[in-house]
């Protein structure tokens, strides 16, 4: 073990001693690569880069439902399974003609002389080309190389653009950006008119379809209502007591339109989307009932006049559930709505009774006009009506819920185009002029010249020290000559300093 240490030691040695024989091998290159290095890096024509940071995201953060509803399930960027390819569909974007056209446009970037002699050396070779679009794919080619795009942060992009003027490159870094924003607000809005609009189509579409059902429920209904009714029920002043509340009725309607109207215009600082309650157990118990007791009038109707106590009886029990339904109504606007002032509750409150009373006179009015056509029609009952009626029925649902699905996608429209009147993509960053360029970084020429001098310096050394045919050692020597050596005479450096005589 010790005589392989000495030999280690002794091989080191050996290197260091061989090093230091030839230190100017090793020195000159070192200096005159890393000096020429250096003054080569003011050669290098100065480059600088500016960014800018976009943030392309939601201003309003939405419920699952409502993004569902908008059609917004995803951000502008996604998951992060997709950002790989996100990014490079906007890098795509960001470097395509027509963005490249406009930056092109609105900074004058094809006003130079130096690219007016490269487009007439490429007519030269390709005079069949137009100088316009030779300019253009020349400013194309070289754009693409010097702008970049990167992600910042969640739903935050990074533009960067290279440039040999620093105010030049924050100019375009700065123009990129508009322009991605103004295009992504473009393919928004549009995406969102599209589905407006085909939104007002079938809206319109299955109003119209439910209302042809209900229609034709009505008419059957009508035309199958069975009554067992007197002479004093069908006389004609008993058909005219109907027609009077019927006729009261409508009036009644007009007058709660109208009171609707006014009070909207009153409650403008309340979203429209917002003037709804919901529904309490006992509000639904209390609608449900009052629907049972209209759907009950057919069946008096056909015998009883409409003086006779069991009517009366019925627009008593009706007054009563209206009360009823009022004080509900009241109690849920102030347990919805406690974040608005008491005028304002006392406003909706009447707004939601308004339209309870909208909506229980026209099932009235329809049931009083039902049976008093039945009445007049004198038809008993058929078995298969109960069929036909819940078919009716199933239909008329199933239209409805088409409806009604349309109506929450309209809505979602609206929605989003709201939110498109936000700022929804803003500039994060600026972009800045840069105060130094990033290329050439003359401490990093600067490391490579000092590593390269080393590298080529201790090449040149290890090829001459190989060269070297000398015998240095005792046992190169001793191997040369076939004898051992009998004794050395150093060499005495002190010797060589004194004066001859």
């Amino acid at each position: 073990m010790e005589t392989e240490r000495h030999k280690r030691t002794i091989e080191l040695a050996d290197i260091m001693t061989a090093a230091w024989k030839r230190k100017w091998l090793i020195v000159i290159p070192l200096i005159l690569v890393t000096a020429l290095t250096y003054a080569g890096s003011y050669l290098i024509t100065p480059e600088y880069e500016s960014s800018v940071i976009i943030w392309l995201g939601n201003p309003v953060r939405l419920s699952d439902q409502l993004r569902r509803m908008v059609g917004d399930a995803g951000n502008v960027l996604g998951e992060e399974r997709h950002r790989s390819e996100e990014l490079r569909s906007l890098q795509n974007e960001v470097v395509s003609s027509p963005y490249i056209k406009q930056l092109v446009d609105n900074l004058k970037l094809d006003q130079d002389s130096e690219l007016d002699r490269k487009v007439q050396k490429t007519r030269a070779s390709r005079p069949d080309l137009p100088a316009d679009q030779i300019k253009f794919e020349i400013l194309l080619s070289e754009l693409r190389d010097d702008i970049s795009v990167n992600f910042a942060g969640w739903e935050q992009v990074r533009i960067s653009v290279r440039s040999r003027y620093s105010t030049r490159a924050r100019d375009m870094a700065q123009n990129l950006g508009e322009i991605l924003m103004a295009e992504k607000m473009k393919q928004e809005i549009g995406s969102v008119r599209m589905s407006q609009d085909f939104t007002y189509e079938q809206l319109a579409k299955y109003e119209k379809d439910l209302q042809d059902k209900i229609d034709e429920k009505t008419r059957f209904e009508r035309g199958y209502l069975g009554i067992q009714s007197n002479n004093m029920v069908v006389s004609d002043s008993n058909q005219k007591a109907v027609n009077a509340e019927i006729e009261s009725i409508r009036s009644d309607i007009e007058d709660k339109k109208r009171e609707e109207r006014t009070l909207l215009g009153k409650l403008t600082a309340v979203p429209m989307d917002k003037l709804v309650v919901t529904e309490s157990a006992e509000s639904k118990r209390l609608n449900d009932d009052i629907q049972n007791l209209l759907g009950s009038i057919a069946n008096l109707l056909p015998k009883y006049r409409w003086n006779d106590p069991e009517i009366l009886n019925f627009k008593t029990r009706l007054y009563e559930m209206l009360g009823d339904l009022e004080t509900e109504n009241k109690r849920l606007v102030e347990q919805q709505f406690g974040n608005y002032d008491k005028p304002t509750r006392t406003l909706i409150a009447q707004l939601i009774n308004i339209r309870s009373d909208l909506d229980i006179a026209y099932a009235k009015s329809n049931s009083l006009k039902l049976a008093l056509s039945g009445l007049a029609e004198r038809i008993s009952s058929v078995p298969e009506y109960q069929a036909k009626l819940d078919q009716l029925n199933r239909e008329i649902n199933a239209a409805r819920d088409l409806r009604d699905r349309f109506k929450e996608q309209q809505e979602g429209s609206q929605i989003s185009q709201a939110l498109l009147r936000e700022s929804r993509f803003q500039v994060i960053e600026p972009a800045k002029v840069p105060l130094v360029p990033f290329k050439p970084n003359r401490p990093k020429l600067l490391m490579m010249g000092i590593a390269l001098g080393l590298m080529l310096g201790a090449g040149a050394a290890l090829i001459a020290e190989l060269t070297d045919n000398t015998l240095k050692k005792i046992e190169e020597i001793e191997d040369f000559t076939g004898y051992p050596v009998l004794g050395i005479i150093p060499e005495i450096s002190v010797l060589k300093k004194l004066p001859k005589r």
